[in-house]
């Protein structure tokens, strides 16, 4: 899975995770911690699982920083580094 499809598979847990926001709100640069009310602690457990389960991943304790978690396209490398 590249880049691209990694975002766009994160844009739709985002939207089923968040659904305030338009799909059109979305993208690679959305930022996410910090910048979106709705995504606190339970969002991001929730991201985590959904994550873990479509991307058939695990993530370590040290994946879940903020600095991971500061965009889409933050969280795509982090599942694309976390493929591989």
């Amino acid at each position: 899975m590249d880049l691209v499809q990694t975002v766009q598979k994160l844009i739709s847990i985002l939207t089923g995770v968040i659904p305030n926001y338009d799909d059109d709100f979305w993208s690679a640069d959305t930022e996410l911690f910090g910048a979106i009310a709705e995504f606190d602690s339970m969002a991001i457990v929730t991201i985590i699982g959904e994550i873990e389960e479509q991307f058939d991943i695990i993530f370590d304790d040290d994946d879940i920083s903020a600095e991971n978690f500061t965009s889409v396209a933050s969280l795509a490398e982090l599942v694309l580094n976390n493929s591989r």
